[in-house]
């Protein structure tokens, strides 16, 4: 009872956080309507609602007003100006910033030719200037000035200004790490941090050692004292009776992260569940198509062919549907799913979880409507081992086809994968069926142990027609394929072994998923 009321009160802290943001982005309007039918500033105000929901003390944000108005870019700018004031560090990049927007920020750091010209406070920037004869005119735009400088426009290079502005940076620093080392002898942190009169003798960097060599003693006698004064602490006040801890957030365990991204893709599928039914429309279709081509063929010794041609096309039609349905969706996905795994929101194993439990139930459903129904309309043989045998491996091989195509999207861009795929499908397909593994060639005997259609398609013939099995109907006077035994002999299937077919199957379900999350690894992590 205790556990579920902590969930309970856990859950309505989540709501709580979550209105809070909403409003204090303005989108408590909107927060019932599609990310798709949002405006240009509503989606950026929510992409920064996304970071806000962890709560991070230091926010980057990479160009959030490209794109927007004149009205949405300030609306913006001043809503990262407001989260800098509540305590939040603030870093973004922008790109000729309007005059209003400009004043906005605290500090700007301005690159050039990957030399940094400029950095400090915009009330110091027209004096910096100023010292290099730079007078800017009046209503003029001082960031478009200083773009204009930095560009060498009005004949300053850039390596002058980038030497001044370095010396202006190792005063700052100076500055700031006298301020600190003062501060931290008035909280009584021994630091023993020399001062030195040359700027360039200094280090900040030599503050790295507290955090190491302070207890946590030291720690809470810093915050009791920053409790006395709380404009050191943003404002904001301990009460007295509380135990101050260093609270550090605790990354979600792989089974939530599992089921948070599981929950979001079922809601995705659910408000366009077009791609669903037309999947699942289909392969009924196409079901009902084959049974009526080649109905009655499954008994009868005179139609052993026909029935040969109804496996593998039906073994090809699941290949095709298994790979095709998923083969964009990592190319359309992939831009999401950089910037969340950058964000560390969540792990790949997890969110690869994720993707196969939503898509592989709609597979498995489609496949077996389509093997069902064109199973039953064939005529085949009504014995429950057969009939599941073949049933069984139909879906397995649909289920490693969309392996397939998850490892061929995440591989290849779009238009290669377009036609990469089709092209395999069918180049697998030809062992097994167009060409006999005695026939064979030496040098491409290996692609029959790989090809995973050759496995299901031979498993599914000689589920029909081995297993000792009765001898077929035939009205014809002489049936040489009444006998099933010499139609596996025919087609060089006597030693077929269904159950390591299966195996094959399974196994390379595994391995193609395996190296689809290292390839998808290898695609975040390239530099």
């Amino acid at each position: 009872m205790r556990g579920s009321g902590e969930r309970q009160n856990s859950s309505k802290e989540r709501e709580a956080q979550i209105e809070e943001l909403l409003e204090m982005l303005g989108l408590s309007e909107c927060q019932k309507t599609r990310c798709a039918q949002l405006s240009g500033g509503q989606k950026k105000r929510l992409s920064i609602a996304l970071e806000l929901i962890s709560n991070p003390p230091v926010l980057f944000l990479d160009e959030p007003t490209t794109g927007l108005d004149s009205s949405s870019c300030s609306q913006c700018v001043a809503l990262l100006k407001q989260l800098a004031q509540d305590g939040r560090t603030v870093i973004c990049t922008i790109h000729q910033p309007s005059a209003k927007i400009f004043e906005m920020f605290d500090h700007l750091y301005t690159l050039s030719e990957g030399r940094c010209v400029y950095q400090g406070s915009i009330v110091e920037l027209m004096p910096f200037l100023e010292g290099f004869g730079l007078q800017c005119p009046p209503y003029h735009n001082p960031a478009d000035f200083l773009l204009e400088a930095a560009t060498g426009e009005f004949g300053t290079e850039v390596s002058t200004l980038a030497l001044a502005a370095e010396s202006l940076k190792r005063t700052e620093e100076r500055s700031t790490y006298i301020e600190i080392s003062v501060q931290c002898t008035r909280l009584g942190l021994n630091t023993n941090l020399p001062i030195f009169d040359n700027p360039n003798q200094h280090d900040i960097s030599a503050l790295d050692h507290m955090a190491t060599e302070v207890g946590q003693k030291d720690l809470k006698s810093l915050a009791k004292e920053k409790q006395k004064d709380p404009t050191q602490n943003n404002g904001a006040v301990v009460d007295e009776g509380e135990d101050v801890a260093i609270s550090i957030n605790k990354p979600a365990s792989v089974w939530d992260q599992f089921l948070i991204i599981y929950l979001r893709n079922l809601v995705i599928m659910r408000r366009d569940y077009s791609n669903v039914t037309v999947r699942v429309l289909a392969h009924l279709l196409i079901g009902l198509l084959f049974g009526y081509l080649y109905k009655g063929v499954g008994n009868n010794g005179n139609t052993v062919l026909a029935n040969y041609v109804y496996i593998y096309g039906s073994t090809l039609f699941l290949v095709y549907t298994g790979k095709m349905s998923v083969m964009l969706m990592f190319p359309l996905e992939f831009q999401m799913l950089t910037r969340e795994h950058f964000n560390r929101w969540y792990s790949l194993p997890p969110y690869l979880l994720s993707v196969i439990l939503i898509e592989a139930p709609i597979q498995v459903i489609s496949s077996l409507m389509y093997l069902v129904i064109s199973y039953l309309l064939t005529d085949q043989i009504m014995e429950p081992q057969r009939m599941g045998l073949f049933i069984m491996l139909g879906v397995t091989v649909s289920l490693t086809a969309q392996g397939a195509g998850f490892l061929v999207g995440v591989t290849t861009p779009i238009k290669i994968a377009v036609f990469l795929g089709p092209m395999l499908a069918c180049l697998l397909s030809m062992f097994g069926f167009n060409i006999f593994f005695r026939d064979t060639p030496y040098l491409l005997r290996w692609l029959f142990h790989i090809s995973y259609f050759r496995a299901a398609f031979q498993g599914s013939v000689f589920a029909m027609y081995g297993l000792n099995r009765t001898n077929l109907e035939c009205d014809i006077l002489y049936c040489h394929m009444k006998l099933p035994s010499k139609i596996l002999q025919t087609l060089d299937m006597e030693d077929v072994d269904i159950w390591g077919n299966m195996e094959m199957l399974v196994g390379m379900w595994c391995l193609i998923h395996l190296t689809t999350i290292v390839a998808i690894w290898f695609r975040l992590n390239r530099r």
